[in-house]
C-alpha cells in the first residue's frame, strides 16, 4: 500500500536530484553480546578468536580500500585507511585484551564494551565532526563482532535502480552499494561531515539525512521518492507534474555543476580585479588531494583537536610531527594554517580537563586551557609544529584568545622551545607565522592591540556570533537569534579588518559564514583576504565571486551597517546576488 503523498524537509549532504522507488537497507536490530564471564582458562582461546577476527577484518577493509581506490581518488579510499588504523590502535587493543584476559569476558563482549566506552567520549559531544568519527568507530567494531560470530552480511537484491533508505548507513555499507542500481539515499541520522556523506558526494549520489522516523518507517518498496540533495526537500509519492518538474531541474543542475567543475583552474577574482583566496578546512583524517580537486589555495583551518580526544592517552611529539610534516609536504608551496589544541566548550576530554564546568563555553577552553592547565601538552604540540614548519608554508593559529597576555605567554613558550631545539641541533622554523582567532567580541574590539604582535587574523564567525548575540547555537529555542548578518557582527568584522590593514596583516574567515554564498558579498565588501570552507563549497563560491564587483560589495556593506536588524541586511544581500548571479538563488 502506498504511503500518503507528502513533502518533508531533511538536511542535504550530497548534491543532486534522485527520482525513484525505495529500497530499505538495515533495520534489523543487532543482537548485542551478553556480559558472560568465562572460566579463566578460556582467555587464551578467546584471545586467539579475537586475533583471528582482527586479521579477517583488516583483510576486508584493505579490500574495500583497494576497490574504492579503483573507483575514486586516494582521498576517499583513505577513509578506510583510517578504519584500518583503528585496528592497530594500541589503546583500543589493550582495552579489549584487558576485557578478555583480566575480566574473562567473551571476545564479542570485550570488543562491544570497548567500542561503547570510546563511543561515549565522542558520540555525545555537540561537535558534528567528532560525533561522526564515533560512528566510524562503531562501524569497525561491528565488523569485528560479525567476524567473531561468523555472520555474513547479506547482499542487497536489486530488481531496478532504487533510492536507498535506512536509519543510518555506515561507510562500509555505502561502499557496498552497487552504483548502477542506486539512485541516491535518505537516512534518519547522519550529517554532512560523515564519511558516508563524503563517499556519497564522491560517488555522485544525491543524499539527505534527517528524514523523520515516522515517515521512514512506513515507506515500502512500492513508494516513490524525490530527493533534492541541494535543498534537502524529500517528496513522497509525487504527482506526475512534480516529477516532471524535478527531472527537468535535475538536468539543469547537472549542467550547472558540470560547468563549475570546468572552472576549477580559474582564479576567484571579482569583475573589477580583486582576488579573494579560497582555502579549505581539513581534519586529521582528510587528504590534501581534496584541496587540489576543487582548485582551492591551501588550508585555512586544520583542526588538531581530534588528535587529542582519546580517553586514555595523548599523541606524543613524534606522532604529531609526522602528521603536520606530511600535510605540509603535500601542500607544497601552498599555505597551511594549523589551529592549536581547541579543547573545551562542546569538545570535551576528561584526560585533559581536570574538572567539569557549569558553563564550558565560557570556561577553560582553547588557549586558556593550554596556558593554565596543560602547558606541557601545549609545548609538545608547539615543538612538533616548529619542527614540521621547515617543510612548507606553516601558519599557526591560536584559538579563543581574549587577552594580550595569552598571546605574549605563547610567544615566550615558542621562543624557549626554539632555543631548546637549537641546543639539540634539531631543525625548526625560525620565523614562525603566528596568528590568533578572532572569535570573541573583546578580541574584535581590541584588534588594534593584537595587530602589532601577530602575522594574521582568522575570524571564527561561529563563536563570534554566538558570544556577541549571547546565543547557544545548538539550542533550538534561541537559534532564531543566531544571525550572521546582524549589523553588530558586521561592525566587529570591519573593526578587525581595519586593524589588520593598518599593520598589513592577512585576514581569513573560517566559520560557517565563509561557506555560504549569501554572506560572500558582505565579507568581500568588508575587505577580508580569504575564505576557508569545506571542499564542496569552493566551486560555488568561485562562481559567485567571479560574478561580483568589489565596489558593489563595498557599497552593500555601507548600507548594511546602517541597518537596524539582520533581516534588512539579508534582504539587501539577496538583491545584490539576484542582480549579479541569479543562478545562485536558483541552485
Amino acid at each position: 500500500m502506498l504511503s500518503p503523498s507528502c513533502t518533508v524537509q531533511a538536511i542535504p549532504v550530497a548534491p543532486g536530484i534522485a527520482v525513484g522507488r525505495v529500497m530499505r537497507v538495515g533495520g534489523t536490530p543487532r543482537e548485542l553480546p551478553e556480559p558472560v564471564v568465562l572460566a579463566p582458562e578460556m582467555a587464551l582461546p578467546e584471545m586467539a578468536r579475537f586475533n583471528s577476527a582482527l586479521d579477517k577484518t583488516r583483510i576486508e577493509l584493505c579490500a574495500l580500500r583497494d576497490e574504492l581506490r579503483e573507483k575514486l581518488a586516494d582521498s576517499e579510499a583513505g577513509i578506510f585507511d583510517a578504519h584500518i588504523l583503528l585496528l592497530e590502535d594500541e589503546m583500543l587493543l589493550a582495552e579489549v585484551r584487558k576485557g578478555i584476559q583480566q575480566d574473562h569476558y567473551s571476545a564479542e563482549y570485550a570488543v562491544y564494551a570497548t567500542i561503547e566506552k570510546f563511543y561515549a567520549v565522542f558520540g555525545t559531544v555537540n561537535d558534528e565532526y567528532l560525533r561522526e568519527r564515533a560512528a566510524d568507530l562503531r562501524d569497525v567494531g561491528n565488523r569485528i563482532m560479525d567476524n567473531l560470530s561468523g555472520v555474513d552480511v547479506a547482499k542487497i537484491a536489486y530488481n531496478e535502480p532504487r533510492i536507498i533508505i535506512a536509519s543510518n548507513l555506515t561507510p562500509s555499507e555505502t561502499v557496498g552499494l552497487e552504483r548502477d542500481f542506486v539512485l541516491g539515499f535518505a537516512t534518519e541520522t547522519g550529517s554532512a561531515t560523515s564519511h558516508t556523506a563524503i563517499l556519497a558526494r564522491s560517488l555522485k549520489l544525491p543524499a539527505v539525512v534527517g528524514i523523520p522516523k515516522d515517515i521512514l518507517d512506513r515507506l515500502t518498496i512500492a513508494d516513490k521518492l524525490i530527493i533534492d540533495g541541494f535543498s534537502g526537500k524529500v517528496i513522497v509519492n509525487p504527482d506526475r507534474r512534480t516529477e516532471e518538474a524535478y527531472l527537468l531541474k535535475r538536468s539543469e543542475e547537472m549542467r550547472f555543476y558540470s560547468e563549475l567543475t570546468e572552472e576549477r583552474d580559474l582564479p576567484p577574482e571579482t569583475l573589477d580585479g580583486f582576488q579573494l583566496q579560497l582555502a579549505v578546512n581539513l581534519d586529521a583524517d582528510q587528504d590534501y588531494d581534496e584541496v587540489h580537486q576543487v582548485g582551492a589555495y591551501g588550508v585555512g583551518l586544520f583542526r588538531t583537536e581530534f588528535l587529542f580526544m582519546s580517553p586514555d592517552s595523548l599523541p606524543d611529539e613524534e606522532h604529531q610531527y609526522e602528521i603536520y610534516k606530511n600535510l605540509l609536504v603535500s601542500a607544497g608551496n601552498q599555505p597551511v594554517t594549523i589551529r592549536t589544541i581547541d579543547i573545551g566548550g562542546d569538545k570535551l576530554n576528561s584526560t585533559i580537563q581536570r574538572s567539569t564546568e557549569q558553563n564550558p563555553f565560557l570556561g577553560l577552553r582553547g588557549i586558556r586551557l593550554c596556558l593554565l592547565e596543560q602547558q606541557k601538552l601545549f609545548a609538545t604540540q608547539l615543538r612538533a609544529l616548529l619542527r614540521a614548519g621547515v617543510y612548507g608554508d606553516l601558519r599557526v593559529m591560536l584559538p579563543m584568545v581574549s587577552s594580550i597576555f595569552e598571546l605574549r605567554d605563547t610567544k615566550k613558550i615558542i621562543a624557549d622551545l626554539q632555543e631548546e631545539l637549537a641546543s639539540e641541533n634539531i631543525p625548526f622554523v625560525q620565523n614562525l607565522k603566528l596568528g590568533i582567532m578572532i572569535e570573541t567580541p573583546v578580541a574584535a574590539v581590541i584588534a588594534r592591540k593584537f595587530a602589532p604582535e601577530v602575522d594574521f587574523f582568522s575570524i571564527g564567525t561561529n563563536d563570534l556570533i554566538q558570544y556577541t548575540m549571547a546565543v547557544d547555537r545548538s539550542n533550538e529555542r534561541v537559534a532564531y537569534l543566531y544571525r550572521p548578518t546582524h549589523p553588530a557582527i558586521l561592525h566587529l568584522i570591519r573593526n578587525t579588518v581595519e586593524a589588520a590593514k593598518e599593520y598589513n596583516l592577512y585576514v581569513s574567515v573560517c566559520g560557517q559564514m565563509a561557506e555560504s554564498t549569501m554572506y560572500t558579498p558582505l565579507l568581500l565588501g568588508l575587505g577580508v583576504n580569504e575564505l576557508s570552507m569545506p571542499t564542496a563549497s569552493v566551486p560555488v563560491q568561485r562562481r559567485l565571486i567571479r560574478s561580483l564587483n568589489l565596489i558593489d560589495c563595498e557599497n552593500l556593506v555601507e548600507q548594511a551597517l546602517q541597518c537596524c536588524n539582520a533581516n534588512e541586511v539579508m534582504e539587501l544581500t539577496r538583491e545584490l546576488v539576484a542582480g549579479c548571479a541569479p543562478e545562485m538563488l536558483e541552485h
